[in-house]
């Protein structure tokens, strides 16, 4: 199979868990973008892996039915949203069934059967949290190019041309997250431009202006976060209060500055210049404060739903104590600490971990601790004298995409809690490490939970309880 090989007359006979439309010319496995089963594709291979090829379609000769018109103007150049060419039900139709396959083919899970997937009430503007990258070229559509115009300022402020780290289509109108978002990115583009700041070029890692962040919530508080490449704190606190007063709505504004080669703003601090220095976001009974750079669950309202699962589940006491790992600011351990007499939370980041202690004061929650540090130590010293965390009745765990560390799965295993909820955002790691408990630990239920729509990423909570007979 050619690296660049081109197949005519392809059908599509599955999607896989990935999203991808399977081809099988000449007998060997081809996973295909953008196109659904029962199509008759072209197909150009554009990479191989091990036994398996990847490619696009270079012509759809015969659609599917369940094929629909994408309602954005950017789909297909955009990396964002990856499956508006089918219809939401038909999404959650593939995702409970993919969570079904992962499990049983990764996992050797066959029972228990996934339980009805949770939709979404909206599949649209349901995102709390967006990140904007600046670029002085923007992407160039293939009919702008073929008309040769000279495009004198091609500086833009959007989001990443899919598979191009180094080029940002100029997004108008995106679907994803309520107003005030694309006000604000408007206004910030414009005053940009008007104002001449340098935008920054990965590639040569220079220019100012790097990402814009926007915070919201379902109350319409919004939070911006200016992301720059040197120190300018002048310059900085001029542009987002020219932004702010741009765009009433804003009711936080805080810059970072991030001189490094990667885009992870973790390691460097947020400088508060206007509004609250936080925001508030609802989530059932709490009232959740968030600030610049707090992990939270991106769709707020599914949040509500996914958390409300763990909490049925929960065979909990009033003196159990249940561990939270990987807790981020709190919110599944406030959610549930009503349930159980201690809640103790455990994650990496200080500043999350700072974030859950206010979390907890702002809730009047007093039976919830929270301690910062590596999960693997802080679980390897848990049960044992000095330590912390004493030895937990139950265990919720929602780690990242990665999963868990083999070293974590053994500590579970010594701590053994009777029951574990494992809340997952990659059905795959998750199918993995439940394989890995499987001696010790029964899965009793799996829940597919969506809560990103528009897109082939699924959430799965698994109920594991502790086998008869096992420590």
């Amino acid at each position: 199979m050619g690296r660049q090989k081109h197949y005519e007359q392809q059908e599509i006979l599955d999607l896989d868990y990935q999203g991808y439309g399977i081809a099988k010319p000449e007998g060997r496995v081809v996973f295909v973008e953008g196109v659904l089963p029962g199509e008759i594709v072209d197909v150009r291979v554009t990479r191989r892996k091990k036994n398996v090829g990847f490619g696009i379609p270079t012509a759809i000769n015969r659609r599917s039915k369940l094929r629909t018109e994408p309602f954005c103007a950017h789909f297909g150049v955009c990396g964002g949203c990856t499956w508006q060419y089918l219809g939401y039900d038909d999404q959650l139709r593939y995702k409970e069934r993919f969570v079904a396959e992962v499990l049983e083919r990764l996992g050797g899970l066959a029972e228990p059967a996934p339980l009805p997937i949770i939709g979404c009430e909206r599949d649209r503007f349901y995102r709390n949290k967006l990140d904007f990258s600046f670029s002085p070229t923007r992407w160039l559509s293939g009919e702008e190019i073929e008309r040769r115009e000279d495009t004198p300022d091609r500086r833009a402020l959007g989001f990443h041309v899919k598979g191009r780290f180094d080029r940002v289509l100029d997004v108008g109108t995106c679907y994803l997250q309520p107003d005030p978002s694309n006000e604000i990115r408007t206004q910030a583009r414009r005053i940009a431009r008007e104002r001449s700041y340098s935008f920054h070029d990965p590639a040569r890692h220079e220019g100012l202006l790097r990402s814009l962040i926007v915070r919201t919530t379902e109350d319409g508080e919004a939070m911006v976060i200016l992301v720059i490449h040197e120190e300018r704190p002048d310059l900085a606190a001029a542009y987002l209060t020219e932004l702010a007063n741009a765009v009433p709505a804003i009711t936080s504004a805080h810059y970072v500055v991030n001189p490094s080669r990667n885009d992870d703003i973790g390691p460097h601090e947020a400088h508060h210049v206007l509004g609250t220095q936080v925001i508030h976001e609802r989530c059932a009974r709490l009232r959740l404060a968030i600030h610049p750079k707090s992990f939270y669950q991106t769709n707020t309202r599914q949040a509500e739903r996914l958390y409300a699962v763990v909490r049925e589940w929960l065979d909990a006491g009033p003196t159990d104590t249940m561990l939270d790992l990987y807790c981020g600011i709190g919110s599944i351990g406030l959610f549930l600490a009503d349930r159980v007499g201690r809640v103790v939370g455990v994650e990496y980041v200080e500043e999350a971990v700072a974030g859950a202690r206010l979390n907890a004061r702002l809730n009047d929650i007093p039976n919830a601790e929270f301690h910062a540090g590596d999960v693997r130590e802080l679980l390897a010293a848990a049960g044992r004298a000095g330590s912390p965390i004493e030895r937990p009745d139950l265990i919720v765990l929602d780690p990242p995409r990665a999963g868990v560390h083999p070293q974590v799965i053994a500590e579970l295993i010594r701590l053994a809690p009777r029951q574990i909820v494992y809340v997952s955002c990659k059905p795959s790691t998750q199918a993995r490490d439940l394989a890995a408990l499987n001696e010790h630990y029964e899965v009793k239920r799996v829940q597919p939970v969506d809560m990103f729509p528009q897109t082939f990423h699924i959430e799965s909570v698994a109920d594991l309880r502790r086998r008869e007979g096992t420590t």
